[in-house]
């Protein structure tokens, strides 16, 4: 009996859902795959963090409880730094636990300064993606005080954080703030700097190109179109964009101007999914002479280009969050901490100088031994965007030959298209609207991207 069930079980079988399979196309088979394949990500992810929140209350099982309601609270800002390259950005996320803000809420939940995050009024100041940093990161919260009619000495919010989280993870000031106050609703302005090699880069064309950002437009040529709401907006204000060559004094620019480093800085309201990179990549084919002036109103011209063309954007190059203003909020600095948190950043600074000297030498030892120094290759700045063999190689006459001008590639779906297919596949799905708690637009494993 046992044999014949052996036999049964390896008897090919027809499921119900064969035929379904069997109609699709490869690349709608392939689609299902990445679907399948991001659940089983979300479920792995799922039982690991089940398997460690089981192993810390293990752990804290033999733990004294902490009572909560024994303890004041205020309302507070923190403010922080981050190296975000060692990321999946700063949100958390269903498919992974390395971000930023599962650090930090481990942090804050282990130094008893939050019960939990559903009960600590949290919002965040602005998200950031994979491999972005941050020099100022705000998010307010509700916490633990130690403040009473007896005490007037506060905790230490900055070094009891910065006990536990990692030294790519940094919380630098504090401040006190009304319980109405949010670190999302209440910033007036945020600013992202980007920084790149100057290489063959015309930074007066980039200058003028940039010219024509500044003001109030429609935006939805220059993000990800991330269509979970059902009337989706994406009119931004920039306020001022700047491109400038640093002034380093250092052996690494040596005296070849391709080598010097260059910053571009965008101040606005708010940004969309992926806009400031959206606008390097545009701002760069235009630095390179490989695209006119004009591009950047022309993809503002929405009425004449109501479909964005289709170019890669500039995902390579370390973006960095740079400030976040706000009103009338008085920050508390920890100078002892802020001494720690210079010698942190220090030895990142070490490690990653000493590798570029490494480099460098080698790059001057190979250019010596180019005989015609006409030849020598210009560092590519669109292979860091595309892949650009001949920019790579700094053959930059074939590179514009085989060049595609963006405004005559094909086009992506327009907005009003894809806002039909995700209505139409919400309904099919029976999703009902919800509105998120903190504006996580792209976390929720039933939000669809397209």
């Amino acid at each position: 009996m046992f044999n014949q069930e052996i036999k049964n079980s390896k008897r090919k079988f027809k499921s119900d859902n064969d035929d379904e399979w069997s109609k699709l196309t490869r690349e709608q088979l392939i689609e299902r795959c990445k679907q399948l394949d991001k659940h089983v990500q979300q479920l792995r992810n799922t039982i690991h963090k089940t398997t460690e929140k089981e192993a810390h209350e293990k752990n804290n099982k033999k733990a004294r409880p902490f009572d909560f309601t024994k303890h004041s609270k205020r309302h507070i800002f923190l403010k922080f730094i981050y190296l975000g390259w060692d990321y999946h950005g700063f949100v958390v996320q269903e498919t992974t636990s390395q971000t930023v803000e599962d650090f930090l809420f481990e942090a804050l939940i282990k130094t008893r300064l939050i019960e939990q995050r559903a009960t600590s009024n949290y919002h965040r100041c602005g998200r950031t993606d994979r491999g972005v940093s941050a020099f100022t990161q705000v998010i307010s919260l509700t916490v633990r005080s130690k403040i009473t009619s007896e005490c007037t000495e506060e905790l230490n919010y900055v070094q009891m954080l910065n006990g536990v989280l990692p030294s790519s993870i940094r919380c630098i000031a504090w401040a006190s703030v009304l319980e109405e106050k949010s670190a999302r609703f209440d910033c007036k302005s945020r600013s992202y700097r980007y920084y790149f090699p100057k290489a063959n880069l015309d930074l007066n064309r980039m200058r003028q190109a940039s010219a024509d950002l500044i003001g109030t437009h429609d935006f939805r040529s220059f993000c990800k179109i991330d269509i979970t709401n059902e009337e989706p907006t994406f009119i931004r204000r920039i306020d001022n964009i700047t491109v400038e060559q640093l002034n380093y004094d250092n052996d690494l620019n040596s005296n070849n101007p391709g080598y010097h480093m260059c910053e571009l800085m965008v101040h606005g309201s708010g940004f969309l999914w992926h806009q400031i990179r959206c606008v390097v990549a545009i701002l760069l084919s235009i630095g390179q002479g490989k695209e006119e002036i004009s591009l950047i109103k022309a993809l503002l011209d929405i009425e004449k280009y109501p479909c964005t063309p289709n170019y890669q954007i500039a995902s390579e190059l370390p973006l960095v969050l740079f400030d976040c203003q706000f009103n009338d909020v008085n920050w508390i600095c920890d100078q002892n901490a802020l001494r720690i948190t210079i010698c942190h950043l220090q030895r990142h600074w070490s490690s990653f100088q000493i590798r570029a000297t490494m480099i460098k030498s080698m790059l001057n030892n190979l250019e010596s031994q180019i005989l015609d120094q006409q030849q020598l290759p210009i560092l590519g700045q669109l292979s860091l965007i595309e892949n650009d063999t001949n920019s790579l190689i700094g053959n930059n006459n074939n590179s514009r030959r085989n060049y595609q001008p963006i405004l005559t590639r094909p086009v992506r779906e327009s907005v009003e298209v894809k806002l039909e297919k995700f209505q139409n596949k919400k309904a099919k799905l029976g999703i009902i609207s919800e509105d998120p708690k903190d504006g996580d637009t792209k976390t929720s494993s039933t939000t669809l991207l397209i």
